[in-house]
């Protein structure tokens, strides 16, 4: 085990302002990391009571056995320019470097640069060491109005969350939708769609609005799409897609139109594919995928092709890839994937690589991951997982990692989150969720934080909580 020792001068507030309580020295061992803190009532980071600063306490969650934090230090919310959350404690500002101040940065990548402290005008780098004492974890946020599993979560430009559709128990279906306001933590509904759906498809087009697509009933597969604007609250009705369809994918082109692919219209799996145009309303169609493929995933790549990857058909589950050229509207078979894998998850790194989940491959739940190289069109195999997952979640998140959280394994629904490193290819567990979930929807916040949001529970029905990692 490597050993660093990182001095930090920080402080625990007093409740009367302008006082503060000198704390014990300690040290612990977090992240194969031994890290010596020396507490002192000096001005520091997040507090000056001579200049009447004082940041946001995080909501740390207490569960997470985190031996680098004693109950009496107090975690700060700092933000860089991006507006993205770093909670730490408070560290004196004598020790502290100051930021570039033209580009925000750090001389050393094992800083962050924050604009929020205490300590002056100036931007000042944050040691993530310091970050490791306030590992926050999982905690609960407010409930929706609904149960929900099958329904979408979708991230407004105003940094507000819209939950659509889904159904409470597998039988009815839910037209109704809600509004997750991150500032304060609650939900309120909001219009209603014209259709029950339960999986649909949500995608933010480029001028603000959000267009649902297909999905199922009680009584059939949908064709209908519609249109929510957030500036009045308000659905309406536009063009049909030509086939109907449920267990599809949904993306937004660099052009803003929207391509539709696959899923499932009553038992068979689709290999057709459509535009939707949002300047006309219109649906056209495209290129029919070399694949039917039910419960595929789609990624837009850094050079505007769409990867489209597994799903199922009459023939099993698939390995098979294949990629859209919105130049041309034709597509093209690419590598295959070393396992076949239907309800996976598929995330576009930060170097452009794809990074495939999970997934129920030919007999069982899979564990295995691949990466995609779009530059040498070919899959490698990447560290496997530590669960076996289907119908999961993955997150990209603000550092580069990936977070997938919950779905369904081998012995039930799992609340297990494990992070993704890209730089290191391994996985990592992280704390467990509050609640187990799958068929839930995970969304990546304006604050860095991940929102989780209903799913089934391991039950009968589903979930309405929410919670915040």
């Amino acid at each position: 085990m490597r050993s660093i020792i990182v001095l930090f001068f920080i402080i625990s507030l007093s409740p009367v302002q302008g006082q503060s309580t000198q704390l014990p020295n300690y040290s612990c061992i977090e992240n194969n990391a031994s890290i010596q803190f020396a507490l002192s009532s000096s001005s520091h980071s997040a507090s000056n009571p001579t200049s009447g600063c004082s940041l946001q306490q995080c909501n740390v969650n207490s569960n997470n056995n985190n031996s680098c934090r004693s109950s009496s230090t107090p975690c700060f919310d700092y933000r860089t320019i991006n507006n993205i959350s770093y909670c730490a404690p408070g560290i004196l500002c004598s020790i502290l470097e100051r930021c570039d101040n033209i580009t925000q940065t750090c001389s050393s990548n094992n800083s962050i640069c924050v604009i929020n402290s205490c300590c002056s005008p100036q931007a000042v780098c944050l040691p993530l060491l310091a970050t490791q004492m306030c590992e926050r974890g999982w905690f609960s946020t407010g409930n929706m109005t609904y149960e929900r599993e099958g329904h979408t979560a979708s991230v407004l430009l105003n940094g507000n969350v819209l939950v659509t559709g889904g159904t409470p128990n597998g039988y009815s279906y839910l037209n109704s939708a809600e509004l997750y306001d991150p500032s304060t933590g609650t939900w309120t509904t909001t219009g209603n769609m014209i259709n029950a759906r339960n999986g649909p498809t949500a995608c933010v087009l480029l001028n603000g609005k959000v267009l649902v697509t297909g999905g199922t009933n009680s009584s059939s597969f949908l064709n209908s799409a519609e249109l929510y604007d957030p500036s009045v609250g308000i659905w309406t009705t536009t063009g049909n897609m030509i086939n109907a369809r449920s267990g599809h994918t949904a993306s937004v082109l660099s052009n803003g139109n929207v391509l539709v692919t696959g899923g499932t219209n009553s038992s068979s799996p689709l290999n057709s594919a459509e535009l939707y145009d949002p300047s006309v309303g219109i649906w056209t169609t495209t290129g029919n995928m070399t694949n039917a493929r039910g419960g595929p995933t789609a990624c837009v790549l850094s050079n505007g092709l769409v990867l489209v990857t597994g799903g199922w058909n009459a023939n099993g589950n698939l390995n098979s890839a294949e990629l859209y050229d919105l130049s041309t509207g034709i597509w093209t078979t690419t590598d295959n994937m070393t396992n076949a894998r239907y309800a996976h998850t598929a995330s576009v790194l930060s170097n452009g690589k794809v990074l495939v989940a999970g997934g129920y491959g030919s007999s069982s739940v899979l564990n295995s991951a691949e990466l995609y190289d779009s530059s040498t069109s070919t899959w490698a195999i990447t560290d496997n997982m530590n669960n076996a997952l289907f119908i999961h979640t993955a997150s990209l998140l603000s550092d580069g990692k990936v977070l997938v959280t919950g779905g369904a394994g081998n012995n039930g629904v799992l609340n297990s989150a494990e992070l993704y490193d890209p730089s290191t290819i391994i996985w990592t567990t992280t704390s467990n969720m509050t609640d187990t979930r799958s068929q839930h929807t995970a969304s990546l916040l304006s604050s860095g934080k991940v929102l989780a949001t209903g799913g089934n529970g391991n039950g009968n029905n589903a979930l309405n909580s929410a919670e915040l990692y």
